[in-house]
């Protein structure tokens, strides 16, 4: 095993460690509750669960998904995040670290970071059609400062030497445009349907990603993301479609941008390697 395997094993580790940590915000964002106390513990008998039980993906299957205490049956969601959470960070690692000529770790954590805050929300969405504001408005409040510290952020936006001072506008102009324009297609579509057609949940959401991404970016997600709210509606044939799915799937096709197959198609041939590897 190179370098390389030895940090995308690293990334992995890190990632299911964080998806553990997810899992414990889609459950207690929603119910208004500390997602630092109390420690983790079952929803059902309420035991406290022991470090050892407790450990990313080796725990759900070694106790076959059921509570130590109570048996109670650990939904699969958790096992799933967590291993959907290490893969992205492999991802983001072989993307920004490992293929780039100058690798970029600050843009990829800022990226990751970003992504992680939004299948959250996402989770959140689906379950009870909110975005919560521990993301929308913490976000809004640390894209400036985040834009200010890292002008890079907004590369593309930054044309004179006020370098700083310009990546700042630039978020604060993504931040309105991002929650402008959602904002007036909800008044559009509240006039035409005659019933609410957006959540302000999600008029924040796009203020906070604008802030992150600029005005140009935003409405890239923007349009991809109806984009496949309309595929999610015709799939599921509901009235009710929660948006911030379609976002974090638009966002992460953005992200990855300049070629997300070879990306994934690279990743692949890698796993395939390790495992010939294994067997001989």
């Amino acid at each position: 095993m190179g370098p390389s395997w030895l940090g995308q094993v690293i990334a992995f580790l890190f990632g299911i460690s964080a998806g553990s940590f997810l899992n414990v915000c889609i459950h207690r964002l929603p119910r208004d509750m500390s997602i630092i106390r109390p420690p983790s513990r079952c929803p059902y008998c309420l035991r406290r669960i022991r470090w050892y039980d407790n450990i990313p993906l080796l725990s759900y299957l070694i106790l076959r998904a059921q509570c130590r205490n109570c048996k109670a049956r650990i939904s699969p969601r958790y096992f799933l995040i967590e291993l959907a959470i290490g893969v992205v960070f492999v991802l983001f690692y072989r993307h920004y670290i490992l293929s780039w000529p100058r690798p970029d770790l600050a843009q990829g954590i800022i990226y990751l970071v970003l992504t992680c805050s939004l299948i959250v929300a996402s989770l959140i969405d689906i379950e009870h059609h909110i975005a919560p504001d521990e993301i929308t408005l913490r976000g809004m409040i640390l894209a400036p400062l985040v834009s200010l510290l890292y002008p890079r952020l907004h590369a593309p936006l930054v044309a004179t030497g006020f370098v700083r001072l310009d990546s700042l506008i630039a978020s604060g102009v993504g931040m309105g445009v991002g929650a402008g324009v959602f904002y007036a297609l909800g008044l559009f579509g509240k006039m035409v349907f005659r019933r609410q057609a957006m959540g302000f949940g999600d008029v924040k959401l796009m203020g906070f990603l604008g802030g992150f991404l600029g005005w140009k970016v935003v409405l890239l997600v923007f349009f991809l993301g109806a984009f496949f709210g309309v595929i999610w509606g015709v799939a599921t044939r509901s009235r009710v479609i929660p948006y911030v799915p379609s976002l974090s799937l638009a966002l992460a096709m953005v992200m990855l941008w300049d070629r997300p197959l070879g990306l994934l198609n690279g990743f692949i041939d890698d796993l395939r390697t390790l495992i010939d590897l294994w067997r001989h």
